[in-house]
């Protein structure tokens, strides 16, 4: 998923656009359990700042990475796609499942999700493979902030979207900025902006073009990236595109967020 400062640097807004370090909130996080111990937490810390979680919008969906590229000796121009998965509950935990394949204990090939989960009621994250594929015991990583936390005053990066067309200029380049008005993408009202940048690169006029959609509906979350004139069409694009597909709304099942039965959970370095 590309972060939300990436996004604000290639539409060429400002990178602390919808971000701050005052404290908003403090969050304390519930007391240790069996199933989140206390040795996993560091101490307490009044600089332990992130940025509050995004909570009340929970869905699941695909997120369809393509890359596009040339063959080098036919010029045959070609994609290479990936999924991943994702998930978001009511509370604003996060799953994230990316493909992946490993070699097996008997030596073959083996498709396996390496997941990601982050958890702000407890302020931990956890990283596993599924379906395990070597024959030591499943293991799982677990990552802890400090119990108290201090949420920052930022805001999303809607906040920095354009109201009209835009032109600028910096160290030889030319940017045009619009905005795109309100499209539905897989029954999901958003908003777009293009950015349009022109420079001259070892003597040739280069042009990128870059589009990015926002729901409001998922909280400001990216449903699309894309490029639709790459410019320069010589080589592989150092961008990829992104889409996300198969949308649902609604509570994902609560065992997403919590590594499966059977697996070791060890506190990461």
């Amino acid at each position: 998923m590309l972060s939300k400062l990436l996004i604000l640097l290639l539409l060429g807004f400002p990178a602390w656009a919808g971000q701050s370090s005052s404290p908003a909130a403090v969050d304390v996080a519930p007391e240790p359990s069996a199933r989140f111990h206390a040795e996993w937490y560091p101490a307490d810390s009044d600089v332990s700042y992130t940025e509050p979680p995004v909570t009340g919008a929970p869905y699941s969906a695909t997120m369809i990475t393509t890359i596009h590229f040339l063959m080098s000796r036919s010029g045959e121009a070609k994609e290479m796609h990936t999924r991943t998965l994702q998930a978001r509950d009511w509370a604003g935990r996060t799953r994230t499942e990316e493909e992946r394949s490993r070699i097996g204990e008997h030596g073959q090939t083996v498709a396996v999700h390496e997941v990601s989960v982050n958890d702000p009621v407890s302020h931990c994250s956890f990283r596993w493979e599924e379906p395990w594929a070597v024959k030591d015991a499943p293991i799982a990583i677990v990552t802890c902030l400090p119990r108290t936390l201090h949420y920052s005053n930022g805001t999303g990066p809607m906040a920095a979207m354009i109201s009209g067309p835009k032109d600028e200029h910096s160290s030889g380049s030319e940017y045009h900025s619009e905005p795109l008005g309100r499209r539905l993408i897989e029954g999901v009202e958003a908003e777009g902006a293009r950015r349009t940048t022109m420079r001259i690169d070892a003597g040739k006029p280069l042009k990128l073009m870059l589009e990015v959609w926002y729901s409001r509906d998922l909280h400001e979350m990216l449903v699309m990236k894309q490029i639709p004139d790459p410019g320069d069409k010589s080589g592989e694009r150092t961008l990829p595109d992104f889409e996300l597909v198969e949308i649902h709304r609604g509570e994902p099942d609560a065992r997403l967020f919590y590594p499966p039965d059977g697996y070791l959970i060890k506190p990461g370095t």
